[in-house]
């Protein structure tokens, strides 16, 4: 049984809501589990293994100027905004089937593509703010990742790994017209 979470998805409006709700996630699994982590490995706990970063997409990092290893360990949960509900008490995050990890403000970076993709352009105010309610609700400094130096805007440019592509659409044929008649 599920149980309500509440009656209304996101908008451009919520963008600064949901990414202090990521910061809110990212800061508590750092802290408590994925400290120790590193992007190159993946991260095993109890009935669990997270996949690492790198290994997928190890052809398209080598390009970029960015010590990707280094960064500090967040996780990539598909931050798509229709995966974030208001709620009475606040914003709950739903889908963490394809959970991986990931640098902090991936999953921003995502946010903000869904976001203008599902709604339109966004402002810069607008992306500003996000950035700013993640880093403020990671609590620390050590994770931030500005936008403006290149993260996580150099990661969009990341292809996703290999996966299969939907098969083209089958054009059903013309029916054709019978010059028998019905009996």
């Amino acid at each position: 049984m599920f149980e309500h979470l509440g009656d209304r998805h996101l908008g451009p409006a919520d963008l600064d809501a949901a990414a202090g709700a990521l910061g809110r996630i990212h800061a508590a699994a750092h802290t408590q589990a994925l400290h120790g982590a590193s992007l190159d490995q993946p991260y095993a706990a109890p009935g669990l293994v997270i996949t690492d970063f790198i290994t997928p997409r190890a052809a398209a990092l080598q390009h970029l100027p960015l010590p990707i290893a280094e960064l500090p360990v967040a996780f990539y949960k598909d931050a798509n905004i229709r995966n974030f509900l208001r709620t009475d008490d606040g914003i709950a995050v739903v889908d963490f089937d394809d959970l991986t990890l990931a640098p902090f403000g991936y999953d921003l970076a995502k946010l903000i593509i869904s976001t203008a993709m599902t709604f339109g352009r966004l402002t810069i105010e607008q992306i500003d703010q996000a950035r700013q309610d993640l880093q403020h609700r990671s609590r620390t400094s050590r994770h931030r990742c500005d936008l403006h130096r290149g993260c996580p805007a150099a990661l969009l440019r990341v292809p996703r790994p290999p996966h299969r592509p939907l098969p083209a659409p089958q054009r059903l044929p013309a029916p054709v017209a019978s010059s028998t008649p019905l009996a």
